[in-house]
């Protein structure tokens, strides 16, 4: 487990499932990290998600430490081939916590640790454009636009492209020059 100035993030636990389905099921979190418009039947769909925790190569429950409130959700996968060590990272946290630095503060954390932990030289991730608040997190954390899929997603009566962005570890380095792992403790719980 580790610790932030205000989050534990830790591993996948079973128990995260029932909340991550209410997450998933609110559709302001759809929204921004599905295409689909709908979750599928709840059983299924906990299958699912905790197949993509068992498959991440970091997944964290990212949990409020003042309260052990349950918060979301945020992940770094290694893809193929590995020997380019490119990963993709992904963030959804409940409504309730958006816009007061959570999700800054626990990508800073977990891109940082990608970078430094697992030698990774570039994480990319994938944000559709109706999600202003992810992508003006993303850009001010380091990340840059690196392309665009237009009319990837029909939402709300309209189409909206889906954008593609990364970030260099040279480039993290020279934005985040301080260690981000010298302000986590490292708890063993």
């Amino acid at each position: 487990m580790f610790t932030t100035d205000r989050l534990l993030l830790r591993g996948f636990k079973d128990k995260d499932l029932d909340d991550l389905l209410a997450m998933r099921n609110d559709p302001r979190v759809q929204r921004g990290a599905t295409l689909e418009p709908i979750v599928p039947s709840p059983e299924a769909y906990k299958e699912t998600l905790k197949g993509l925790a068992e498959r991440s190569t970091i997944w964290f429950t990212v949990v409020l430490k003042e309260s052990g409130e349950f918060m979301g959700q945020c992940s770094i996968k290694v893809t193929e081939p590995q020997k380019n060590r490119d990963a993709l990272f992904a963030i959804s946290l409940m409504p309730m916590f958006w816009g007061n630095g959570y999700g800054t503060e626990a990508t800073t954390f977990t891109v940082g640790y990608a970078f430094k932990a697992l030698g990774i030289q570039r994480v990319s991730l994938t944000v559709l454009e109706g999600n202003a608040g992810a992508l003006s997190l993303y850009k001010k954390v380091g990340f840059k636009v690196e392309g665009r899929k237009r009319r990837a997603n029909w939402v709300e009566g309209n189409w909206e492209d889906s954008i593609s962005m990364g970030v260099l570890d040279e480039e993290w380095a020279a934005i985040h020059r301080k260690s981000e792992t010298s302000k986590v403790d490292f708890c063993v719980c």
